[in-house]
């Protein structure tokens, strides 16, 4: 699988924050250490067939690539905290990202319909780490993309690095901290549920009942 332009530009402007944070998993030397991570993600990467055109979220799959890799290169291998700790950290410290996403929001029609579309491709999909999902409306203000296939957990699972799958999944929540809606999951593939049911909730006429419940699905699933 190559790595396109747009991927190639998105670790472009995560690499300092990503420098940045390695320490967090013992790397003295995060300058030297990137190189050499940056090494280990590109052999992974090229291993994998091209993406078709029924397979989406490329980008997600590159991340899942380069965080096996950052796994793989640590001498000691990091626990799920440590790992979701620096995942999220990295996105955290990208200021240009974090001002994005407070414009960003997931409710929109138009949003909303570029995941309907999204969704609709996934069906077709072929790649064994790609992703199949639906997407479901409720009313104007809320959305829930339901799952059924994550490229994340299958190339994760298949490379022998299950126990860090939650690090990437608990990033949806980050982002919802970051941006103007609220996030809510029952259960994920990666932790022995039948589907991922994402559901996005806009901020603003988000009931005090659904801020609790998205509280408690964040830590119900770090539980998990």
């Amino acid at each position: 699988m190559k790595e396109d332009l747009k991927i190639k530009l998105g670790w472009l402007l995560l690499s300092k924050a990503v420098k940045k944070n390695l320490p967090l998993l013992g790397i003295i030397e995060p300058a030297a250490a990137w190189k050499e991570i940056r090494k280990i993600y590109k052999q992974d990467l090229g291993k994998l067939t091209e993406y078709g055109p029924g397979d989406v979220l490329k980008m997600n799959l590159a991340h899942a690539v380069m965080l096996g890799a950052v796994y793989k290169y640590c001498n000691k291998e990091p626990d799920v905290d440590q790992m979701t700790q620096f995942y999220r950290s990295i996105f955290a410290d990208t200021p240009l990202l974090t001002k994005a996403m407070k414009h960003i929001r997931m409710t929109d029609t138009k949003f909303r319909n570029v995941q309907k579309e999204r969704a609709e491709t996934s069906q077709k999909a072929r790649h064994p780490y790609t992703w199949q999902f639906t997407v479901q409306d409720t009313d104007k203000d809320r959305f829930t993309a339901v799952f059924t296939r994550c490229g994340i957990k299958d190339y994760l699972t298949a490379q022998g690095m299950p126990e860090i799958i939650p690090a990437m999944c608990a990033l949806d929540y980050a982002f919802a901290d970051m941006s103007n809606h609220l996030f809510l999951r029952k259960q994920t593939l990666a932790t022995g549920g039948s589907i991922c049911d994402c559901t996005y909730i806009d901020k603003k006429t988000a009931t005090e009942a659904e801020r609790r419940q998205s509280a408690e699905d964040s830590r119900n699933e770090a539980l998990r």
